[in-house]
């Protein structure tokens, strides 16, 4: 039932996937997308695929700073290799397992720390998460103008939201306490409605309903623990968090200027300024997993959508948009390389791995 579920889910993104291309090539002529791909200047191209290994070496300094406070510290080359192989799983494998959770797995086995590895993921990623939510709220004054439209002024309150709530995670004790009472109140209501009634059929769909939701805090009350151990790690060693924050702050420049190098690779020239303003909201809509292969059509599609408010033309932003997918599958394919030279690989080893992932998801 389980697998059969998944399949669904993974059908249903690839139908997605197509119909968020489908939506974007029919507002742009083959010929003009041929047109901006064949002006393409190598220097702005070269200095684009090199930006991507530079920012994945960031990232890899920051992983490696996390996991090494666990006093077990991990050679820089061999977690270079586990994150290439995660950038396969994430995006050239169209699978279950998700890049993150190989990497925690390797990283696990390394340290022979399953628990820290996955919580050095955790640090690595909702350190990077709560920074954007910080530029999805300020980056926008690059540009000011930018808040009077929906699709900026709208993400920039929801990231304000979730910054205030992040925090109160980290600072109440048992934040989840109340939410806890009313889910049980209403589903205490419902099955009292139900069986009054005597629907036995809309009495399982509530127990499933239930269950997920009881799922969802499970999840919830796992995320408080780590982010109140990262918390505490934060605050004992102000060195560390310089790093970490010194890193995500480099990390996130690299950003805007890998999207400018990638249009100026087409001979287009947006304002600096406009794509410091318009790629947070951009990768903050870009995180909800809507398709598989790290978003493959949505992805290019939010970056159509919003570099039309700043007058770049659909045709200009796809092309810009395939050469940032271009260098994520190149990414990808080495990862693929490293993945089948890598020590541990084998059938039996994915099989783990596969475990590993059912494990994560209960």
């Amino acid at each position: 039932m389980k697998q059969t579920k998944k399949t669904l889910a993974t059908v249903l993104k690839v139908v997605i996937s197509c119909a968020f291309f489908a939506v974007l090539l029919s507002f742009v002529r083959a010929n003009e997308l041929m047109e901006i791909l064949s002006r393409v200047d190598w220097f702005y191209l070269s200095v684009a695929f090199l930006l991507s290994p530079l920012m994945l070496l960031v990232s890899c300094m920051k992983w490696k700073v996390i996991l090494d406070c666990n006093g077990k510290p991990i050679s820089f080359f061999t977690l270079l290799r586990i994150y290439l192989i995660g950038y396969f799983f994430s995006n050239l494998l169209p699978s279950t397992v998700g890049g993150d959770v190989v990497r925690s797995y390797y990283a696990g086995k390394l340290i022979d720390n399953q628990a820290y590895a996955a919580v050095s993921i955790f640090v690595e990623r909702v350190s990077g998460v709560v920074f954007l939510f910080v530029l999805v709220v300020v980056a926008p004054l690059f540009s000011p103008g930018l808040y009077r439209n929906p699709s900026i002024f709208l993400p920039a309150c929801a990231g304000g939201f979730l910054l205030c709530a992040t925090m109160w995670l980290w600072k109440v004790k048992t934040p989840l306490k109340v939410p806890q009472k009313i889910f049980s109140f209403v589903f205490y209501r419902l099955y009292r409605f139900v069986d009054h009634f005597s629907w036995i059929q809309a009495r399982r769909y509530v127990g499933v309903f239930e269950s997920q939701c009881t799922k969802i805090f499970r999840r919830l009350d796992r995320i408080r623990d780590e982010a109140r151990f990262a918390a505490e790690t934060l605050k004992n060693d102000r060195g560390y968090m310089l790093k970490i924050v010194g890193l995500t702050v480099l990390f996130y420049i690299l950003t805007w200027v890998n999207v400018y190098v990638a249009f100026r690779a087409f001979g287009v020239r947006p304002d600096f300024s406009i794509v410091c303003a318009l790629v947070p909201a951009i990768l903050f809509a870009a995180h909800v997993p809507v398709t598989l292969l790290g978003n493959l059509g949505y992805f290019e599609s939010i970056f159509v959508f919003y570099f039309l408010l700043a007058g770049i033309p659909g045709v200009e932003t796809l092309a810009m948009g395939l050469l940032l997918r271009a260098k994520m599958l190149s990414m990808g394919v080495v990862g693929y390389l490293v993945y089948l030279c890598y020590k541990q690989t084998s059938q039996g080893e994915f099989d783990a791995i596969e475990t590993f992932q059912h494990e994560v998801d209960k």
